[in-house]
């Protein structure tokens, strides 16, 4: 194997610790890359998950139709996920297709060249996915976010597989639905745990297209790494991608640099309607059908903005409260880092990420404010952030 997934004890401080112990002995630069590199562990079939990534193995070479799906809305890291493994698979002869509950974003569009990412159609798509030999679920915390996609493969007692680094919620009485489960939360991304499947199982190089679509997935739920969840894989891994074609400025543009003129609308609307609380510790914004309409703005433009919220001066954790459309309500929450909210999003039926979680809920925006408030401001009431940046 060319390469070892990171060790689970392998943290940032010790990198750090190892990196200042070289410089201070004298050691070269590359002497200390190449010692802190070394711990690293890439290699998906001697990882702690070795034993699930060879029975998840054994279970794709005997699938014949097998069925790809991400959460609704679907971002970066669950498309580049998918998409990347759709590939592998394609080029072994198996009958694969992407299935999601929702459209992806257009921004995204460029990773599909050849239309493999679908909305699921009950009518039309379901005599298909009830003969499926396996269903992969991707990026997934919740399984009630694939919808009538998960309630169908469930109703259809289709065999399932989870690949993800979220926390797992949402199945019901029945319990967890995965026969597979390759979760490892501290991965940088969903992707990743694709990139190091492929890294064990692929016989061939990872292709350009492949590559393309794993960095996207790694940019996007890294913040092009600058979040906490950036560690010394994630920089392998990038480099990786790069030797296999990926040009980073190309998916930086087509990811980053395409906003419309709604958008640019949208953010000065949210500007105008940010609110403050918690001396100005927590930092919101309601986006109700009138602000969208005052911006000429649609649901799909309003990726990023609990992001711009978290970024301002003294703001720990910021939230984006969206009307869906009346008495159906969607909240995107982040914090610095230093403050855990996913337990917030749990207690109001969501979850996600320590540092960046969602939920989805049948009330009014009102109604969502009101209970979100008083939980955010118990949580930064009495907690001693490190600094006031």
């Amino acid at each position: 194997m060319r390469s070892t997934i990171l060790d689970r004890k392998f943290s940032y401080n010790r990198q750090t610790e190892q990196h200042s112990k070289y410089e201070r002995s004298g050691v070269g630069m590359a002497s200390s890359i190449k010692q802190m590199t070394a711990e690293i562990n890439i290699d998906a079939e001697r990882s702690e998950l070795a034993a699930e990534w060879s029975h998840f193995q054994d279970a794709l070479n005997r699938a014949g139709r097998i069925i790809l799906s991400t959460h609704e809305n679907p971002d970066g890291d669950g498309i580049g996920a998918q998409l990347a493994l759709c590939e592998h698979l394609k080029m072994l002869g198996k009958d694969v297709r992407i299935l999601n509950c929702s459209q992806a974003p257009s921004v995204l569009e460029f990773l599909d060249p050849n239309g493999w990412l679908e909305v699921y159609d009950h009518g039309n798509d379901e005599a298909w996915l009830k003969d499926c030999d396996l269903g992969v679920a991707f990026d997934l915390g919740d399984f009630r976010r694939l919808h009538e996609v998960g309630e169908n493969l469930v109703m259809h007692k289709v065999p399932l597989a989870c690949i993800d680094h979220h926390p797992q919620m949402g199945y019901g009485e029945n319990g967890s639905p995965y026969r597979y489960t390759l979760i490892d939360f501290t991965a940088p991304s969903t992707g990743t745990l694709v990139w190091q499947y492929l890294r064990s199982y692929r016989k061939e190089a990872i292709t350009r297209t492949m590559a393309d679509a794993l960095y996207t997935a790694l940019v996007t739920d890294t913040g092009s790494f600058k979040y906490d969840n950036t560690d010394g894989r994630a920089h392998l891994m990038a480099m990786d991608l790069m030797q296999a074609g990926v040009h980073p400025y190309y998916i930086h543009k087509r990811v980053y640099e395409q906003r419309t003129h709604a958008q640019t609308m949208l953010l000065g609307v949210v500007i105008k309607y940010i609110q403050y609380s918690a001396d100005h510790r927590i930092g919101w914004c309601v986006l109700t059908k009138e602000r969208f309409a005052e911006a000429g703005a649609e649901l799909d433009d309003v990726e990023g903005f609990s992001e711009f919220i978290r970024t301002i001066k003294g703001v720990q954790v910021s939230a984006l409260i969206t009307e869906v459309e009346p008495g159906k309500t969607r909240v995107s929450m982040r914090s610095k880092g230093s403050l855990p909210i996913n337990d917030v999003a749990e207690q109001m039926g969501g979850g996600g990420h320590a540092f960046a979680s969602g939920i989805s809920l049948d009330q009014t925006w009102q109604e969502v404010e009101a209970q979100l408030l008083p939980l955010l401001e118990a949580k930064v009431a009495n907690f001693n952030f490190e600094d006031g940046a």
